[in-house]
C-alpha cells in the first residue's frame, strides 16, 4: 500500500467523495501502522496555506478549531480510529501551532505557536523581609513583609490583572486604554494610573488607601460586581469580611506615601494591633505580659529600616511600658510596675 496512494483516498474519504471499495479500503487502511505519514502529510498540507497573524485573538482561534472540528472529526469513523489517533492529532496539532479542538467529549488544549504562553510570575517576602518589584508596564510595587504578588509575564492588551496576598503600596504606570486591576479575594481595586496602598492580609479587615489619582473599588460576588467606592487622594475604605460592611475612612496621603520608604505609621491603633504589624516587619513574636494593656491606643511613626529596639523604645516611652527580649525570636513587653 503506497503512502501516496493512501494520501489520496484519505483526502477522497475527509471530502466524501469514495466509492464503496475506496470506503472499505480506507478504513482498513486506518487500522495499519503506516496511516500516521499520510495522515501527517494530509495536515501539513491543509494546514501550511493558513497564515495566522502574529497574535490572533480568541475569536480567530475559534474559527480555526471549529473548521477544524467540521473538515476532520465529523466524518471520520470513530470506533476504528478513536483510541490511536486522538493522541497523533494532538501531537500534530502541536507541531503546527493549532489551538485547541473537542473531540467525543474530551478537551484537548494546546498553544498556538504564533502566541506567547501566559506564563506567571509570583514574588514573595517571608516576615521580616520587603522589596520593590518593577512590573512588565514599568508600574512598581513596594512588597510588604509576609506578603505576595502574583502577576503575568506580559500584561493583556487590554488590562492589566495582579493578585495582592498581604500588604502592598503601588505606584501605577498610567495608560487609560488598560486599566489596572487588583485581585484581593472577593474585592478588587481598579485605577487608570494612580498611588495607593493596600492592606489584605487574611481574616484581617482590607484596607485601600489613595495617595494620587483615583481608584474604583468593588466587590465581586458569583458573576456579579458591585461598585463600593470611588476614592480620591485622601480617602481610604476599609472592607470587613466577616460582617460584609464597607466604610469610608480619612487617609494620611504622606504617611501612606512615606510607608513605601519604610516608614511605619500607627494612627489610633491599639497595642495588639501595632504588635501584629513589628511581627511582620521585624519576623519576631511579641508577648504581653502583667499589666501591659493590649487595648490601649497609639497614634506614632516608627522608622521600619532602624532596628527593633528603635521602634520598641519610642512605642514603650509612649505607652509607659517596658521591653525586654526572651532569646532572640521573642520579645516580652509590660507595664511599668
Amino acid at each position: 500500500m503506497k503512502t501516496e496512494i493512501d494520501r489520496e483516498l484519505l483526502v477522497r474519504y475527509i471530502n466524501g467523495k469514495c466509492t464503496a471499495d475506496e470506503l472499505l479500503h480506507v478504513k482498513h487502511f486506518l487500522q495499519d501502522p503506516g496511516w500516521q505519514h499520510a495522515l501527517k502529510a494530509i495536515l501539513e498540507a491543509d494546514f501550511s496555506t493558513i497564515e495566522p497573524a502574529p497574535q490572533a485573538d480568541e475569536t480567530t482561534l475559534e474559527e480555526w478549531n471549529q473548521e477544524f472540528r467540521d473538515k476532520y472529526f465529523k466524518k471520520m469513523p470513530m470506533k476504528l480510529w478513536y483510541t490511536k489517533w486522538i493522541g497523533y492529532a494532538a501531537a500534530c496539532l502541536l507541531v503546527l501551532g493549532i489551538g485547541g479542538y473537542l473531540l467525543g467529549g474530551h478537551l484537548v488544549k494546546t498553544k498556538p505557536a504564533f502566541t506567547t504562553a501566559k506564563v506567571m510570575i509570583e514574588k514573595t517576602n517571608p516576615r521580616g523581609i520587603r522589596s520593590k518589584v518593577t512590573l512588565p508596564d514599568s508600574s512598581v510595587v513596594y512588597l510588604g513583609a509576609g506578603s505576595s504578588i502574583r502577576y503575568p509575564q506580559q500584561f493583556a492588551a487590554n488590562e492589566r490583572n495582579l493578585t495582592l496576598t498581604g500588604e502592598a503600596f503601588f505606584e501605577i504606570s498610567k495608560n487609560p486604554k488598560r486599566p489596572f486591576v487588583i485581585h484581593t479575594g472577593e474585592i478588587q481595586t481598579t485605577v487608570l494610573g494612580t498611588s495607593f496602598k493596600i492592606t489584605a492580609f487574611k481574616d484581617d479587615p482590607l484596607f485601600v488607601e489613595v495617595a494620587t489619582g483615583k481608584v474604583r473599588v468593588s466587590r465581586k460576588e458569583n458573576t456579579k460586581v458591585a461598585e463600593l467606592a470611588v476614592l480620591v487622594p485622601g480617602e481610604g475604605i476599609s472592607w470587613d469580611h466577616q460582617l460584609g460592611k464597607a466604610s469610608i475612612i480619612p487617609v494620611d496621603v504622606s504617611a501612606i506615601q512615606r510607608w513605601s520608604s519604610g516608614e511605619i505609621t500607627f494612627k489610633n491603633r491599639s497595642l495588639a494591633q501595632i504588635a501584629d504589624e513589628l511581627e511582620n516587619w521585624y519576623n519576631i513574636e511579641i508577648r504581653f505580659a502583667g499589666s501591659a494593656s493590649v487595648r490601649k491606643r497609639l497614634s506614632l511613626s516608627v522608622d521600619g529600616k532602624a532596628s527593633l529596639s528603635d521602634a520598641l523604645d519610642i512605642i514603650c516611652n509612649t505607652a509607659d511600658l517596658k521591653y525586654r527580649f526572651n532569646g532572640r525570636q521573642e520579645i516580652i513587653i509590660s507595664g511599668n510596675e
